[in-house]
């Protein structure tokens, strides 16, 4: 075959070459538009939208005070004695005054944290109730069971024998009775945080418990050992405040 008999089919060749080429050929997109620079009124009044406002730099003296809040020193010349810091009790906090099983007592407002109800599992019916404090008259705690627990060792080595010490500690289980204002009262188990302010601005908690064990503290021989410390009674009344207002008169 000659050459000029090829020469149409490179041509038909070329064509469909460039058809190919100017198809795959995409158009390049177009930039979008740069919006406009603020001028300098739109940079003092930010109003504008897409306009950010400038970064406020702070002054040294609101610097320092911010500093200070976060360090939590006093105010300039004022010092801060975290030794005589009072707290503000709440608004639903009730006088009472709290009685402990060794006989000390504290006066003061008592209140649950958040203002939540106190819970007892009442025995008798066989269900939890939450009473509000309004709603209580007075608490009284009472041992309803105390064991001994001895202390161990392992009787030699390797052994699984266990041998008892004159030594222990006692675990106690309490009874909770709750006296109502109006109604009848609740008895049963009652394990919850209380907290106490006294009339000079002192803070203090204590705990309800269902049962305690003092395994924490000094172990000693049953007749030896010392009771554990619980909240006997709280009774809420006001007359201490009553009486301290009868002396200032």
């Amino acid at each position: 075959m000659s050459v000029r008999a090829l020469r149409p089919l490179w041509l038909l060749l070329l064509v469909a070459g460039l058809a190919l080429a100017a198809e795959g050929k995409k158009e390049a997109p177009k930039d979008k538009p740069l919006p406009p620079k603020p001028t300098e009124d739109e940079i003092d009044k930010p109003d504008k939208a897409g306009v950010h406002p400038p970064t406020e730099i702070p002054q040294e003296s609101a610097k320092e005070e911010k500093d200070t809040k976060a360090a939590g020193d006093a105010p300039k010349g004022k010092e801060r004695n975290p030794f005589a810091e009072r707290s503000s009790r709440p608004k639903y906090a009730f006088p009472a005054r709290i009685t402990y099983s060794d006989g000390k007592t504290v006066e003061g407002y008592v209140w649950r944290g958040g203002d939540k109800p106190v819970r007892i599992f009442n025995r008798a019916e066989r269900a939890h109730q939450d009473y509000k404090l309004a709603d209580l008259r007075r608490i009284d705690v009472k041992i309803d069971l105390q064991e001994f627990t001895k202390d161990w060792r392992w009787k030699e080595q390797g052994s699984s024998e266990m041998v008892y010490l004159e030594t222990g500690y006692l675990v106690d289980t309490y009874l909770t009775t709750f006296t109502m204002v109006e109604g009848k009262p609740a008895a049963g188990d009652c394990n919850c945080q209380l907290f106490v302010m006294t009339p000079d601005g002192r803070k203090d908690s204590w705990i309800l418990y269902k049962k305690q064990t003092g395994r924490d503290l000094a172990h000693a021989k049953r007749e030896e050992i010392k009771p554990l410390l619980y909240v006997k009674s709280v009774e809420f009344t006001d007359d201490f405040i009553k009486k301290a207002e009868e002396k200032k008169e």
